[in-house]
């Protein structure tokens, strides 16, 4: 079957399935569409923006939406490349993989308590779920226009609203939506009130840990790694050591280097400025400064980044730690 063909299939079975896979209307946005319908537009902008990471309004790309109603609208959107990938790969039954498995998670989102006080917009029922999340801001940039967040460097440090927290044996589930910056300014704070509160519950979501052999970071009890706890088990760091810093969930760990006196602990124990690479979201190395030339650094971080999945990557730039101006730099190399 023909792309073209699979597409016009396709959205006869939408059709065809609306009442069994539980949607009310199916849209189809052709390569190259646009509109003059301000509602449209902002369904051609947002979807550029996540799948072609550009602002645009003319759409890039063949998309299929599925409109659901659960309370509040929302959709559902995919590429029909993709489903047509899925097609390729392992039939109808591919397709409807994944077309379900989108529809349950969106339903799943809509149903939560946080949506509901999300409408609400009441802060001090917000607040104990807003946190911190580190990205990569060249890759993040077009749609973080609307949300708060600072900037370090090519790094990006973004509020986020936790949706839910599940889990189940060693599986930890985590479901959270960045906040719209519209969403902040109608509450009676100052951006530096929320962040302070942002920070303060990411900390104790997640504890900053370290552990000198990678090796310790693999299912290590609470307390281990606890650096910045009182009387910690590291007193001092070699010359030659290469911590990872994370956090005691590790997801999304390099966030810790963030927390306020990490960065200025690690300068003690190493009695040195050092240097930070990022090697995902998760985590960081240390280097203390003068024991390796920071270009061999870059080099390890491109290793790193060409590994793993593209949506991991923290940083493609190494960062320096001065103690003197109590700053994190990105080098130019």
């Amino acid at each position: 079957m023909t792309y073209d063909e699979f597409c016009s299939v396709l959205l006869q079975k939408l059709e065809d399935k609306k009442g069994e896979l539980g949607y009310n209307k199916v849209k189809y946005y052709p390569d190259g569409f646009t509109s003059e319908d301000q509602e449209e537009l902002i369904t051609i902008r947002d979807t550029n923006i996540r799948y072609n990471k550009t602002e645009s309004d003319v759409l890039s790309g063949d998309f299929v939406i599925l409109y659901v109603e659960t309370g509040s609208a929302h959709i559902c959107r995919f590429t029909c490349k993709g489903l047509y990938r899925s097609y390729g790969e392992n039939g109808w039954e591919g397709v409807w993989t994944d077309i379900n498995s989108s529809l349950a998670e969106g339903k799943k989102m809509a149903k939560l308590d946080i949506m509901q006080l999300i409408d609400k917009n009441e802060y001090q029922a917000l607040r104990e779920k807003i946190f911190i999340r580190p990205l990569n801001y060249n890759d993040h940039r077009y749609e973080l226009k609307d949300y708060v967040y600072r900037r370090v460097g090519d790094i990006v440090l973004v509020l986020y609203l936790l949706a839910s927290d599940v889990r189940t044996g060693e599986r930890h589930d985590v479901s959270s939506i960045k906040l719209p910056r519209i969403m902040m300014e109608k509450w009676d704070l100052t951006e530096d009130e929320v962040w302070e509160n942002a920070v303060s519950n990411t900390y104790m979501m997640s504890p900053p840990r370290m552990y000198l052999n990678p090796m310790d970071a693999y299912k290590p009890p609470y307390y281990k790694g606890a650096f910045m706890a009182l009387n910690p088990d590291i007193k001092s760091l070699s010359a030659m050591a290469v911590p990872t810093v994370t956090t005691t969930t590790q997801m999304n760990g390099a966030i810790a280097m963030f927390y306020p006196g990490v960065k200025e602990r690690i300068a003690e124990l190493f009695g040195s400025d050092f240097y930070v690479a990022f090697t995902s979201i998760h985590e960081a190395r240390l280097h203390k400064k003068g024991t390796v030339p920071p270009r061999q650094i870059l080099e390890q971080i491109k290793s790193v980044n060409k590994t793993f999945d593209p949506t991991e990557i923290l940083t493609r730039k190494v960062y320096l730690y001065e103690g003197a101006s109590k700053e994190l730099k990105q080098l130019e190399l």
